[in-house]
């Protein structure tokens, strides 16, 4: 490789190295008086030509790295893909999983509607006074719900509020009571609600209590 040919090289836009010229010049040297092996050698480090190492499978023989694929034993491919559509695996049944969701989903709204009577017979007279409710832990979440729900709604300490559930079927209403102390109580704890007194009542009940005509509950429609 002459200075000739490195001048073609250089001169045909071919990208040259940070090094230009020069460094083509000494390439073609060293190339100009290496044998064949160092050649290759030089070659593979010159222009990253190495062997690709990403490639793999299972041979008969061993090739060295720096043979020609032309000279190397065949390598076994995969076989073909068969021609038409794959078959397609049979649907994984997940009907076990289904019922036991279903039958969880059922215990957890039985267990719900029996915390909701329970809150339902425990509230069913407006409260006044220094009144002690004990409910299950159960019942206490049902109720936390409810007077989450109606505190949220207004100021009962002013005027009366209420929320329910229409699918528990009950409706909890809360409104000012001065003198009155309320302990609700549970085996995982007591909560106090002073000056305001709870009644629980039908859902379709949607008055809140008075002090001169109770509860009245709606027509239904």
């Amino acid at each position: 490789m002459g200075d000739s040919a490195v001048d073609e090289a250089a001169g045909s836009g071919r990208a040259t190295g940070r090094h230009g010229r020069a460094a083509l010049l000494r390439l073609a040297r060293w190339f100009d008086s290496a044998d064949a092996a160092r050649a290759d050698a030089l070659y593979a480090a010159a222009f990253a030509a190495w062997p690709a190492r990403h490639l793999g499978g299972s041979g008969d023989e061993s090739a060295p790295a720096t043979g020609s694929w032309w000279n190397s034993p065949p390598a076994h491919a995969a076989p073909p893909r068969p021609v038409g559509p794959l078959p397609t695996e049979p649907a994984a049944d997940h009907s076990a999983q289904r019922a036991a969701l279903r039958d969880d989903a059922e215990s957890r709204a039985h267990w719900r509607r029996a915390a909701a009577a329970q809150v339902h017979r425990a509230l069913a007279e407006r409260t006044g006074g220094d009144d002690r409710i004990d409910l299950t832990p159960a019942a206490m979440g049902v109720l936390m719900e409810l007077l989450t729900a109606a505190l949220g709604s207004g100021h009962p300490e002013r005027a009366p509020v209420g929320a329910g559930d229409l699918e528990l079927e009950i409706r909890l209403h809360a409104g000012p009571a001065p003198d009155a102390a309320l302990t609700l109580a549970s085996p995982d704890g007591e909560l106090l609600l002073e000056g305001l007194w709870l009644q629980v009542t039908d859902y379709r009940v949607t008055r809140v209590p008075s002090d001169d005509d109770g509860p009245r509950q709606e027509p239904p429609e």
